[in-house]
């Protein structure tokens, strides 16, 4: 199974991808807000230059 979602609990994280123009939907884990983002090449190429390992995780379900 491919993972379809990057997952991100840090706000000020998340609102610089969705500054940056990449496509997310919002969920609710545990009464959190997290911002999971639609896996593309451009999106993980960014996390990875740019981001640190623990600040987003791949899954594949959205909780509501």
């Amino acid at each position: 199974m491919q993972t379809k979602l990057i997952k991100v609990l840090n706000p000020d994280k998340a609102n610089e991808l969705i500054n940056l123009g990449f496509k997310y939907t919002l969920e609710s884990i545990n009464n959190q807000t997290v911002y999971a983002f639609f896996v593309s090449k451009e999106l993980t190429d960014y996390l990875h230059s740019n981001f640190d390992a623990k600040d987003f995780f791949y899954n594949n379900m959205l909780h509501f």
